[in-house]
């Protein structure tokens, strides 16, 4: 049979457990779009340069066009960069944010303390782990929801020279995950127990690689083969013909054929439990990746002492009985509109009070001089006529006033410490009573940094010794600095030195506060 009497059955039957995975996403992902349309709107007013790039534009004038005046007051983007910024600076104060707690005898000698301590030190120097935390600290302020994945890798090198391939880093890393590529049962009692769905896009060698390097081998290859002659086959279909009998759908993709001729891969991964109803079995704890929302090419039990994945999930303003928090900035986009309407409205004010409308009446002759914008009013004298300015009530530039106060408002209710900005309430002081007032300025962004340290960071960081304890075979080399001379010595480290019973506590955002 041809192409031409549409016979797609290569493609359009899939696995059912595939197909399965594939509407759990479409049917979370739809329940999370009012958050995305918030995000979506947020980020509008956080790079807008214009009132025009926002759903301020439009507004204030008959025409349809808006105010005379485009200027946009960026408040909610300088309190995005605010909060940033000192949150960053809570979490790493210094290069001694990680203390190692042990639960025995063993596990609290100097020694086992050092070597767990020193170990996160040099991997988080050498996968970036500050770096990657700062964009997770930007999702958090952004969306009000950052979600991150540790993993440990191996990842080589070629010389060019020798052609040998050596080992470029081993040891565990921190993956951020952007909020708008994984989805989950809103309405779980928590992140970490209801099923969870990563979507990624790979090339086509990307995902070859993948399966060429996969450590356990749990790729199905003759999988990854059917996708290819799958693109080989729709190469031979028409498009308008493919897109009008093929119903399935790819976000980001203007079409399916455009899709399947992209050489990109859809790939959604699956963590948690779900039961396969061809196979009649419980996935418990699983991991199942499928690939064209249609293929498992992945389907085996999650390595991890908990049985569950390591991902994590941090929210800035909580919502009962949601999963998807709210941000720092969803409830300030409201007051942004209203300050760019108050700052628009009062230069356009200010303008008509510059080159006022002119009021004429009786018989008034106008004169103007050739090559001159002046004009010459003639009243009679025994005419009626008369010119007279009209001019706006002057009442409007107490707008500068209120747009002040709604500025000040904005940063109170994001919780942006003042004093870190160097912003301090007139009036003399005592030292207690500075100290009183900075404490109780900062509650709020301290309670926040500090539950983002341990809800969110601290599982973080003990994932990594996990999985480098699970995973680590060889010998690797840490470096350790002397408190006392600061001299730098360089050890050999197995599996054996970083296993201990006891965990590791960030105090980094705790150390700002006392500090």
């Amino acid at each position: 049979m041809g192409y031409n009497s549409v016979d797609l059955s290569f493609i359009e039957k899939g696995d059912q457990l595939g197909e399965e995975i594939a509407s759990l996403w479409s049917l979370w992902k739809s329940q999370r779009a009012q958050a995305e349309a918030r995000w979506k709107e947020t980020q509008q007013f956080v790079y807008a340069t214009s009132t025009r790039e926002t759903s301020n534009a439009g507004v204030g004038g008959d025409d349809g066009e808006g105010w005379a005046h485009s200027t946009y007051i960026s408040k909610i983007t300088q309190i995005r960069d605010n909060l940033i910024a000192n949150y960053q600076a809570a979490l790493f104060p210094n290069d001694d944010y990680l203390k190692f707690e042990g639960m025995d005898d063993e596990a609290v000698s100097l020694e086992k303390r050092q070597a767990v301590e020193a170990y996160l030190r040099t991997k988080h120097k050498l996968s970036d782990f500050e770096p990657e935390v700062s964009r997770l600290v930007e999702d958090w302020v952004d969306y009000g929801n950052c979600f991150a994945q540790v993993y440990f890798t191996r990842e080589t090198h070629e010389d060019p020279d020798t052609g040998n391939e050596g080992l470029s880093y081993i040891g565990p890393r921190v993956r951020r995950i952007s909020p708008f590529d994984i989805v989950f049962n809103p309405i779980a009692e928590s992140f970490a127990k209801t099923p969870k769905i990563i979507r990624s896009i790979y090339s086509l060698g990307d995902l070859a690689r993948e399966i060429e390097e996969s450590p356990d081998g749990a790729y199905f290859k003759e999988v990854f083969d059917k996708i290819v002659d799958n693109r080989e086959k729709v190469r031979g279909i028409g498009q308008d013909v493919f897109d009008k009998y093929s119903q399935m759908s790819f976000d980001g993709f203007g079409s399916v054929y455009a899709y399947m001729t992209s050489g990109y891969v859809e790939v959604l991964d699956f963590y948690g439990d779900i039961y396969d109803i061809e196979g009649k079995t419980l996935l418990k704890n699983h991991i199942v990746t499928v690939v064209d929302r249609k293929f498992v090419i992945r389907k085996q039990a999650m390595k991890t002492w908990t049985g569950r994945p390591h991902l994590y999930h941090a929210g800035w303003r909580k919502r009962p009985d949601n999963l998807w928090a709210m941000g720092p900035l969803d409830n300030l986009v409201g007051m942004q509109y209203y300050i760019n309407h108050l700052e628009n409205a009062r230069a356009d004010a200010f303008d008509e009070m510059i080159f006022p409308d002119l009021v004429i009446q009786g018989e008034v002759q106008v004169v103007q001089e050739e090559g001159s914008p002046k004009k010459t009013y003639i009243v009679p004298e025994a005419g009626q006529g008369a010119v007279s300015y009209l001019a706006p009530d002057t009442n409007v530039l107490n707008a500068d006033f209120q747009i002040q106060r709604k500025e000040q408002q904005m940063e109170e209710y994001a919780g942006a410490p003042k004093e870190a900005m160097g912003i301090r309430s007139p009036g003399e002081k005592t030292a207690y009573e500075v100290q009183q007032l900075t404490t109780a300025a900062s509650r709020l962004f301290q309670h926040k940094i500090t539950e983002f340290e341990r809800t969110f960071l601290e599982p973080i960081v003990n994932a990594e010794i996990e999985v480098a304890r699970r995973n680590l075979d060889v010998m690797d080399v840490i470096s350790i600095i002397d408190n006392d001379t600061g001299a730098v010595e360089f050890l050999n480290i197995t599996k054996e030195d970083i296993t201990a019973n006891g965990k590791i506590v960030p105090i980094g955002a705790r150390h700002f506060a006392q500090r």
